[in-house]
């Protein structure tokens, strides 16, 4: 189990940082830190000084994915009657339900990769609408290596996003990217130089998404996301 510390929010103007704070463990994640990105994200959707959401780890990385070495949580069970078994722990099946209010968000959000960026803290940055890297990431989700398969949604995500030629490799492979590949690929939106702060370099492309209207871009991202599954009469019916 998790402190309250491992996961830091701290506002730079408009611009909100969830920061995950468990370095020693490379920012893995237990249900308690599940919770708290969740809960922090549906905080920061309400708050009307908050325009941008950017999420993003602290010491050598993002996220080295879920910590499957988590003592069971305490308190009430946040899974209570709708547990999936997956021989995981809880952490897998609560993912869904944070990742997907992290996607529809209606706010611009932003991934802030650097170190290992594995496992659900890659499932994470696929929920959010902009990623950013330096060019020395580890990038992807290894796991079908340890004969795990895509529990966690990034499996529908995926898909969305690249092309199925570089769907194979990354998901069928377990392939994980640098910067650069992912940046080719068109995973990711930007690379910044090995060992950067992006929370320092990037600031001035987040400071530019505070600046956009905020009532157009959540009904743009509204649209958009309803027009990737919807056929396209259906899609226009969402229009204003």
């Amino acid at each position: 189990m998790s402190d309250a510390t491992a996961l830091v929010v701290l506002d730079d103007g408009a611009v909100r940082h969830l920061i995950l704070n468990r370095p020693d463990k490379l920012n893995a994640l237990d249900l308690d830190q599940h919770v708290r990105i969740k809960e922090a994200v549906e905080k920061a959707a309400k708050h009307p000084a908050v325009r941008v959401v950017a999420l993003s780890g602290n010491g050598r990385a993002f996220c080295a994915g879920d910590d499957l070495r988590a003592d069971a949580p305490t308190g009430d069970d946040p899974l209570h009657g709708r547990r999936v078994d997956l021989e995981l722990g809880p952490g897998p099946a609560f993912l869904l339900e944070s990742a997907a209010v992290l996607r529809h968000c209606p706010k611009p959000t932003v991934a802030l990769l650097h170190g290992h960026a594995l496992g659900s803290g890659y499932d994470y940055s696929l929920s959010c609408d902009f990623r950013l890297a330096t060019e020395d990431v580890n990038y992807g989700d290894p796991r079908i290596h340890r004969a795990l398969w895509a529990a966690e949604g990034w499996s529908y995500k995926l898909p969305r996003l690249v092309p199925q030629a570089a769907v194979t490799p990354i998901a069928y492979l377990g392939e994980t990217m640098n910067g650069q590949l992912a940046y080719a690929r068109g995973l990711v939106h930007r690379v910044y130089p090995a060992g950067a702060d992006l929370r320092l370099v990037a600031k001035g492309f987040l400071d530019d998404l505070a600046m956009l209207d905020a009532a157009a871009y959540a009904e743009t991202k509204a649209l958009a996301l309803a027009a990737v599954d919807l056929p396209f009469d259906q899609a226009l019916k969402h229009s204003p």
